[in-house]
């Protein structure tokens, strides 16, 4: 009998269990998500990442209700039927989710669903393979012309604007070096794991890298990753976590807590009360998954036999090939590519195969008339956002704004755009009514970038 058995057989019903941290911490990048762009974006559905789109009242139960319903459920010990219906659940919310699915959440419904079904004993590994492959490949993909080398370089741009809000004004000299330490540093962590004996020390950068990560808005993915890391130090004699701890644990919590409510910065001005609040929270959470991480000794062993080596070869080929769908231009979301100045056109990564059939780009109208059944229907921010003569739009995108505005007998007049021979922008292709309408396509593309490649774009 396993030792979730035994727990759930003497009435200790509840485990911190992988399964449990996983789904937890997807459900805390949602609570984080609504807590600071509120209720009022939960019913809009004009543009699904994966393309099927729910009617608004599926919309809004799959937002508030799907992931607090999944992680009730992932506390059922020895029951196969609600981890199943727990990764349903999942799956459920990524199909509501509009405009961009976070490569931090994918990350955590794709763990969640190999804690539910891979045998318990294999749980370290899959959570140290799975850190493995996201440190590695989000530093191969910031080894571009445009990360290492531009002044639009994401890892320069970013920790300007993230010092600026701060008050501080860093040199462009100062500056220069970011990008490489970046890189350096994420590779370096995802070695450590690979070379037994050294993860204290991947450990130790982790936490000051994705703390790093946390006080300039992401504490989501920050969150989730330690939650991978306490998985692959301490998931070894048992299915369940300790979730107690001594003194260590308790002054991380407090440490995190403080530096968040200190350094916690998304946009000037003053922060509010709210804000302050959320920022508390994220640093309680990311604190005690840090001192959880920190107490466990001795750290796990790396696992062994065939069960391990399958496990290795699977997750690490999935890896590979999610890195290698990128400059095959079939993907550029979920790729781990947050940050790394890569675009959907452009010279600011290796150039697409011309025979793929890509993702299309749309510049879109602003209507004379907006009736307001379709502002029922579409966010009026997200209207004036995807009208701007700046900005083109995902055929996906494009394709369901259309549909919506066709209901209320209007049109934004999607026009097919193309990069330029001899300019880094894009522009009209052919007259206006006939180029190719716009298809439902999976959003592996960003929703919305600029039309010229000399702007800056982060995602």
């Amino acid at each position: 009998m396993s030792l979730l058995a035994q727990a759930a057989s003497t009435g200790d019903a509840v485990a911190l269990t992988p399964f449990v941290l996983a789904v937890a911490g997807v459900l805390f990048h949602q609570v984080s998500r609504l807590w600071e762009q509120g209720l009022s974006g939960v019913a809009y559905h004009y543009a699904p990442v994966l393309v099927v789109r729910l009617p608004r009242w599926a919309t809004v139960v799959a937002q508030l209700v799907a992931l607090p319903a999944a992680l009730a459920l992932a506390l059922v010990p020895q029951s196969l039927t609600a981890r199943v219906v727990t990764v349903a659940l999942l799956v459920l919310w990524m199909v509501s989710t509009q405009r961009r699915l976070a490569d931090h959440a994918l990350l955590g419904v794709v763990a969640a669903a190999l804690f539910a079904f891979v045998p318990w004993e294999l749980h370290g590994a899959v959570a140290r393979d799975l850190l493995i492959g996201v440190y590695l490949s989000a530093a191969l993909l910031k080894i571009n012309e445009e990360y290492l080398g531009s002044e639009r370089s994401a890892g320069r741009v970013v920790t300007a604007h993230y010092l600026g809000l701060l008050g501080l004004k860093p040199s462009a000299r100062l500056l220069r070096p970011a990008p490489y330490g970046v890189i350096a540093l994420e590779l370096a962590v995802g070695i450590t794991l690979l070379v037994p004996g050294l993860e204290i020390w991947g450990l130790c950068a982790a936490i000051l890298m994705h703390g790093a990560f946390g006080v300039s808005g992401n504490f989501p993915f920050s969150v989730l990753a330690l939650a991978l890391w306490v998985i692959a130090l301490t998931a070894r004699d048992s299915v369940a976590i300790d979730p107690g701890g001594g003194p260590l644990l308790w002054a991380s919590v407090a440490g995190s807590a403080l530096i968040a409510l200190a350094l916690g910065r998304t946009a000037s001005g003053r922060r509010s009360v709210s804000y302050l609040g959320k920022d508390l929270f994220q640093g309680l959470v990311y604190g005690y998954l840090c001192g959880l991480a920190l107490s466990a000794q001795p750290f796990a062993a790396l696992p062994t036999g065939t069960g391990a080596l399958v496990t290795h070869l699977l997750v690490g080929g999935a890896f590979l090939l999610n890195v290698a769908l990128v400059p095959a231009g079939l993907k550029l979301e979920w790729s781990f590519a947050m940050f790394s100045s890569l675009r959907p056109f452009g010279r600011s990564w290796l150039e697409r195969r011309p025979l793929v059939d890509l993702p299309r780009y749309y510049s879109l109208t602003l209507p004379a008339r907006i009736p307001k059944t379709l502002l029922r229907e579409v966010e009026p921010r997200f209207i004036f956002l995807v009208t701007r003569d700046e900005n083109v739009v995902h055929e996906s995108v494009a394709f369901c704004l259309e549909e919506s505005a066709r209901k209320c007998r209007t049109s934004f007049t999607p026009r097919l755009m193309a990069l330029a021979e001899d300019a880094r922008e894009l522009t009209p292709v052919g007259a206006t009514g006939d180029e190719a309408p716009p298809r439902r396509r999976l959003l592996t593309y960003p929703a919305v970038v600029p039309k010229s490649l000399d702007r800056r774009y982060l995602a």
